[in-house]
């Protein structure tokens, strides 16, 4: 359980108990029709629990991104937590009307706001696969860059800062998408990389220069064939 929820859960219980002292205790419950008082106040319990299970479900992530996704799933079970409350009020307060009618609105909003559910949480699946995907396509030449800017600042003389500068903003410059037609030169990259860095880590001007030099070229390939499968 989130931090998140636990405080919202707090402000959830307090609302409920708020809720039902006024409807058990409170002379504003004037109702005489037993149907539709117990009918009124079920379905608004059940807004309650369906409204409690969505901020469960949208604040029980931990990663920001996927709780910010989240966010539509609590609008709508707050606009489906209010129709219900009022039809429930309406109901509970006014004898008059029949109890068939106050199910009939009920059971209406119910199945609209359990499809406006289901269909959220696919669309918020979908759009969370698709970043998923991407960050795993691109972290290999995000985390180059990274290291590259690391790297650059951690070179022991002016020479050899400005070969790592010119590395690192090949990096940054490139394109960071990938796919399986990339993988053998995406491989190279990292391997010559790998050779840059311990010539950079051992002060070898020289050979940090010529590999970087390689380097380079293969990120300039990498940018061209990423163009071409665009």
């Amino acid at each position: 359980m989130t931090k998140t929820f636990k405080v919202y859960l707090i402000i959830w219980t307090i609302g409920f108990i708020i809720f039902n002292a006024v409807t058990f205790i409170s002379p504003l419950r004037v109702n005489t029709n037993i149907g539709n008082f117990w009918t009124g106040y079920i379905f608004i319990i059940l807004a309650f629990l369906g409204q409690l299970l969505c901020s469960y479900i949208a604040f029980k992530e931990k990663n920001v991104r996927k709780m910010f996704y989240n966010i539509s799933l609590v609008l709508i079970s707050y606009i489906s937590f209010i129709a219900f409350f009022v039809v429930g009020i309406i109901c509970i307060i006014t004898p008059t009307i029949p109890i068939s009618i106050g199910i009939v609105i009920d059971m209406i909003i119910t199945g609209i706001f359990a499809a406006l559910v289901v269909i959220t949480c696919f669309v918020i699946n979908v759009v969370s696969d698709i970043n998923d995907e991407i960050n795993s396509k691109t972290f290999a030449m995000k985390s180059l860059t990274a290291n590259s800017e690391n790297l650059m600042k951690k070179a022991s003389s002016t020479e050899m800062n400005e070969i790592c500068k010119k590395v690192y903003e090949s990096f940054r410059y490139s394109n960071t998408i990938s796919d399986n037609s990339m993988k053998d030169i995406n491989e190279q990259i990292q391997r010559e990389y790998a050779s840059f860095e311990n010539a950079v880590n051992d002060n070898d001007n020289e050979m940090a220069k010529s590999i970087s030099k390689e380097l380079i070229s293969l990120i300039n390939k990498r940018n061209i064939q990423s163009k071409l499968i665009k």
